[in-house]
């Protein structure tokens, strides 16, 4: 189970603010993170967070800045050095496939697959992995897109079209529908608990360059959801 080809991510510039490849992932990053600190509040300090195709850490290291002790997995080794290199205590770069997650089952608070399934061959096998780190009670936070025509005109045409994100890295097949996701989740042990749609803020991803994301009602384009498991 392998993400987008090699060269999309494994490569340097995660940090770069003049580094146009990353330029939209680390806007979206910074938009997920809020979510994901409003869903889950309270202290971070006391959380273990496995971060599933974690790239160059743009989630992982805000959340280890705040104390939480977050492993961070995946198999492009030019991101995970790019991560490292930020320096956060609390950050543990594992170079691993989700095939075969080198992390102790059973133990996370949090596990993230964000912008990972739209990217793997096997989605309902990635949930699966990211269930079985989950202690009882814990959550899995997601964001993926959905298989839609205007998903495909928004993320595809537009997004790598007009250059906003690299050419090649999605394919629309490889979208997860939310009722997908959900059947993956509850195979997984997992119930749901959150959603929202996501949507491009058109005037100012235009305006920027980069893509920037609004929340919504609706699921057409992409989402985020929270899932947890039973105790």
């Amino acid at each position: 189970m392998t993400p987008a080809p090699d060269e999309l991510f494994d490569r340097e510039g995660w940090w770069d603010p003049d580094c146009a490849a990353f330029r939209s992932l680390r806007g979206i990053s910074e938009f997920r993170l809020a979510l994901l600190r409003r869903w889950l509040p309270g202290d971070w300090s006391t959380r273990l967070v496995v971060d599933l195709g974690c790239g160059g850490g743009l989630v992982a290291i805000p959340l280890a800045a705040t104390g939480a002790r977050v492993i961070g997995v995946d198999v492009a080794t030019t991101a995970l050095r790019a991560a490292t290199a930020r320096n956060e205590p609390t950050f543990r770069a594992v170079a691993g496939d989700l095939d075969g997650v080198p992390v102790a089952p059973a133990l996370a608070d949090v596990v993230l697959l964000a912008d990972v399934l739209e990217h793997v061959a096997r989605p309902a096998d990635a949930v699966a992995a990211a269930a079985g780190l989950l202690r009882p009670g814990g959550y899995l936070f997601v964001n993926t897109i959905h298989r839609t025509r205007r998903s495909r005109l928004l993320a595809i045409t537009l997004g790598e079209g007009l250059g906003f994100i690299p050419a090649g890295t999605h394919r629309w097949e490889m979208f997860v529908t939310p009722a997908e996701l959900d059947d993956m989740g509850r195979r997984a042990g997992l119930e749901l608990v959150q959603r929202i749609g996501e949507a491009p803020r058109l005037w100012r991803t235009l305006r920027t360059g980069a893509i920037a994301l609004r929340e919504t009602p609706s699921l057409a384009v992409g989402y985020a959801a929270l899932y947890r498991r039973a105790s």
